[in-house]
């Protein structure tokens, strides 16, 4: 027959449940609790109500490098407003103008009490001192088209090797 282990307080090394600490890991499951219900609820108001519709979404500033090192580089740009509630900022990118067949995006969420979204996209694995060249655009987690899509392309050059 075996015997069932006896269980030890979480907090101490005591052998039993210890009653000094019960309400340390009461409060904790408490502020879980709390937190769980308003993210749900935050979520639930971030979702745009029905029969409201979004304006075309359009770039206002940028798209910009923010920064570059020798292997990686961050583009910028800001749109008039957001469409959905979870979008991706995309970058196309490549050394050829003509061929921009790579691609770099980031999820981005959308603050519905801002009249604008900044998106930025981070640019990995790149060439030191290389030119790449580059246009942006927004899309839903589907991969449908959002508007916000340069129309030009920018270019940056990536730092020499450190």
């Amino acid at each position: 027959m075996q015997v069932a282990p006896r269980r030890r307080c979480v907090f101490c090394s005591v052998k039993r449940p210890c009653g000094r600490h019960m309400s340390r890991l009461l409060l904790f499951v408490i502020a879980v609790s709390v937190s769980i219900l308003i993210f749900s609820v935050q979520t639930a108001s971030q979702e745009r109500p029905a029969g409201k519709k979004a304006a075309r979404m359009r770039i206002i500033k940028g798209p910009a490098l923010e920064s570059a090192t020798d292997k990686s580089a961050i583009i910028r740009w800001t749109t008039n407003t957001g469409s959905s509630l979870i979008e991706h900022s995309v970058v196309h990118y490549g050394t050829d103008p003509k061929n921009l067949n790579r691609r770099a995006e980031s999820p981005n969420r959308w603050n519905q009490n801002l009249h604008y979204m900044t998106h930025r996209v981070s640019v990995m694995n790149l060439a030191p001192r290389t030119t790449y060249y580059y246009t942006v655009e927004s899309v839903r987690g589907d991969g449908t088209p959002l508007g916000g899509r340069s129309n030009t392309i920018s270019q940056f050059t990536t730092r020499q090797q450190q």
